[in-house]
């Protein structure tokens, strides 16, 4: 694997990371924390450094090395965790996330002086040594000469009583096999590379001690003379008698991102590994070291027996997992669309010569949509990734607004396509910065308003009809829709005379460069952000609807696919033209009986059960001839629709419902309004597929332009 590729594995695990540290800081924000969340928070920060000093990410690593020496302290009770210190540290989380996008990007390195300087304030004992001097404990073996000569003026130290202060015994202990017989023996022996990194032994040790390990014997056989002693080299090795409860894999986490860099033993019966030094190391022994990816720790090969001892703790059964290439995975959602393609013409082929579905034939049916599902769902992510950038969010709109937002989270496990995911950030970002923006008060109006001074914004995922639900709720002052169909009569977007209803007025606000913004700020007043989102989410094939109530809040729900690849349509029958309607717009389908149809304002009304609905001529909005001239001889198909809410296509007839592949137009043609992309069904024929927002606006165009004449 090269060295590109392990770094590439070392930004994903960075980004695991970072969301495990923001959902720590979170809990100790809420106040729900325990010692073991201030723990995996150390460990998150602990394992970017320790992969930023194997790939020579220097101002990354010493950065980290400033946060995990507070977290350190945090976790030994040397400093509380106060409400400022949990703000300090999410700000400190901010800056670690803005380094680790720097050096995956290449971009210059990040100012962090201001958060250090705080960071470093905030230790305990006085404040941890300069991140530069952790840097530099990496101290170079060059072959061509002997060690710098150490001055033993400056040595004045007792050895002993140095190392009894290191493992925090009064005296080393041997490990016999008759004392302690609860538990399990650790052996561990850092060697020259684990400082040569950069690395802290002395912090894994304190991990292993956190989670109950008593130290009970340092070696020290192969510690040298002080005048040949080589600084940053490794010479000791330690054993620890680990709880009988502990887990050894939760042991061997402690030394993740160190791997061939520290040996460890496991099992009463095994031998502490001899130490590997400098003169062990190859040539090029040093350089290797930062160009490779640590593994997790794990002993040397003649231990590796060592770790399936009587005494070990039978390791818990984990979830195994393996990372794919994207393009590798993009090749195989292609190949089950062509699968669902060619499973649709064989059925096709059957019904045209006149032969029933078999057996086997229901089968592969079956199948290919097992396949199908399966694949997609390996495409699947949480949206819980997208949610987790919203507390960053929230905080800078805290320092730029001095209005201070809770965050109620709900549904993160929900799944969706990955290229959705990745495709739903900039939206979601613009609905949240204009709810904190326009939606929610300031302190002052919110007291006087009867509410809590604090505001409360809510981001909820759910999965409905094939389809998934987002909704970013605030209990702000709701739309003033007074004030916004004022701005749109000055801007000209509706005439001063128009009768909108409380639905249209609220859409107003998507319109291009519409904003209620007094004067614009690094916030908003541009325009621009909402008529972004309405796009963003049209060209993922979604809509977003408002509900708003003046005074209690505003809620955004944007209904978007689960994938973009494949789904589920009616096949239906336009004129001379077959076309397939999205099945997540579906709501029924009806023939209209004779006189069913009025007409209304110059377009055709259904009372569809005490309401009525416009009735949208497909073929007319779309230019296609042939197509039945009224509702009475067509088939009405049902949907839900941005512009015009629910509305009936009318249609000649309806074919079929079946699973489609979607293929864009705008790679092979051009983008048409009123279609949304093409696929191709069972008989060869490329059918387009219906954009039903499109359509209804398109339709909606029509009618006003007869107005007009």
């Amino acid at each position: 694997m090269t060295n590109e590729e392990l770094q590439q594995i070392f930004f994903v695990e960075c980004e695991e990371s970072l969301a495990a540290a923001e959902a720590g800081l979170a809990a100790c924000q809420a106040g729900t924390h325990d010692a073991e969340t201030v723990n995996a928070i150390f460990r998150a920060v602990h394992s970017i450094k320790g992969g930023a000093g194997a790939f020579g990410f220097t101002a990354l690593q010493a950065y980290t090395h400033t946060f995990e020496t507070l977290l350190s302290d945090v976790r030994e009770g040397m400093v509380d965790l106060t409400p400022g210190l949990v703000d300090l540290l999410l700000r400190a989380l901010d800056v670690l996330s803005d380094h680790v996008a720097a050096v995956r990007e290449g971009a210059p390195d990040v100012d962090d002086a201001a958060v250090v300087a705080e960071l470093t304030a905030a230790q305990g004992g006085g404040g941890a040594k300069p991140a530069e001097e952790a840097v530099a404990v990496a101290v170079a073996v060059d072959d061509s000469g002997p060690a710098t000569p150490v001055d033993e003026a400056e040595m004045d130290f007792d050895l002993d009583s140095l190392l009894d202060d290191l493992v925090g015994v009064d005296e080393p202990a041997t490990a016999d096999a008759d004392e302690a017989a609860e538990g399990w023996l650790l052996h561990v022996r850092p060697h020259a590379g684990a400082m040569l990194n950069g690395g802290e032994p002395l912090l894994l040790l304190r991990e292993v001690a956190s989670l109950g390990g008593e130290c009970i014997l340092c070696d020290t056989a192969n510690v040298p003379p002080l005048d040949l002693l080589v600084p940053g080299q490794g010479y000791l090795g330690w054993t620890f008698r680990m709880p009988a409860h502990v887990d050894a894999a939760e042991a061997r986490d402690i030394f993740d991102f160190v791997g061939d860099d520290c040996s460890i033993a496991i099992g009463d019966d095994a031998a502490i590994p001899a130490p590997r030094i400098a003169s062990d190391l190859p040539a090029a022994g040093v350089k290797q070291a930062a160009e490779s990816r640590p593994q997790l720790a794990d002993s040397a090969p003649a231990n590796a027996a060592a770790d399936t001892a009587a005494a070990t703790p039978p390791a818990a059964a984990a979830g195994q997992t393996i990372r794919i290439d994207l393009a590798k995975l993009d090749r195989l959602i292609d190949s089950v669309g062509e699968l669902v393609i060619a499973q649709a013409m064989v059925a096709q082929r059957m019904a045209n010569q006149g032969i029933s579905a078999s057996e086997e034939l229901n089968l592969l049916d079956s199948l290919t949509r097992d396949i199908q599902e399966s694949a997609m769902s390996i495409r699947a992510q949480p949206i819980g990734t997208v949610f987790s950038r919203v507390p960053r969010i929230l905080r800078e709109l805290a320092a730029s607004t001095g209005k201070h937002v809770r965050l109620s989270l709900s549904g993160e496990a929900t799944e969706l396509d990955k290229t959705v995911i990745e495709r739903l950030g900039e939206p979601l970002t613009h609905l949240i910065r204009n709810a904190v923006d326009h939606g929610i008060e300031s302190a002052e109006e919110r007291l006087a308003a009867g509410k809590e001074a604090d505001g409360t914004l809510t981001l909820s995922a759910e999965h409905r009809s094939g389809r998934i639900l987002i909704r970013i709720a605030d209990d702000g002052r709701g739309i003033d829709r007074e004030r916004v169909l004022a701005k749109a009569v000055a801007q000209g977007l509706v005439s001063a005379d128009a009768q909108l209803s409380p639905e249209e007025i609220d859409n107003l606000i998507f319109a291009p460069g519409f904003s209620t913004a007094a004067s614009v700020t690094s916030v908003s007043g541009r325009g621009v952000g909402m008529d972004v989102v309405r796009q963003n989410v049209k060209d993922l094939g979604g809509r977003v609807t408002i509900e708003s109530h003046f005074g209690k809040g505003t809620t955004f729900t944007l209904t978007l696919p689960l994938t973009l690849a494949i789904a589920d349509g009616m096949v239906v029958g336009v004129g001379d033209e077959t076309m397939v309607v999205p099945l997540a717009h579906i709501v029924e389908c009806l023939r209209p009986e004779p006189g069913d149809l009025q007409a209304m304002g110059g377009r055709h009304m259904i009372n569809l059960r005490g309401r009525y609905i416009p009735v949208l001529p497909v073929g007319e909005t779309i230019g296609i001839g042939g197509s039945a001239p009224d509702g009475e001889r067509g088939v009405l198909v049902v949907v839900d629709t941005e512009a015009a809410g629910k509305a009936a296509l009318l249609v000649d007839h309806i074919h079929d419902q079946r699973q489609f592949v979607i293929k864009s137009l705008d790679t092979h043609f051009h983008q048409v309004e009123g279609v949304a992309g093409a696929t191709i069904l069972g008989d060869g024929q490329v059918a387009l597929i219906l954009d039903v927002d499109g359509l209804a606006a398109g339709a909606m165009n029509i009618l006003s332009e007869r107005q007009a004449a």
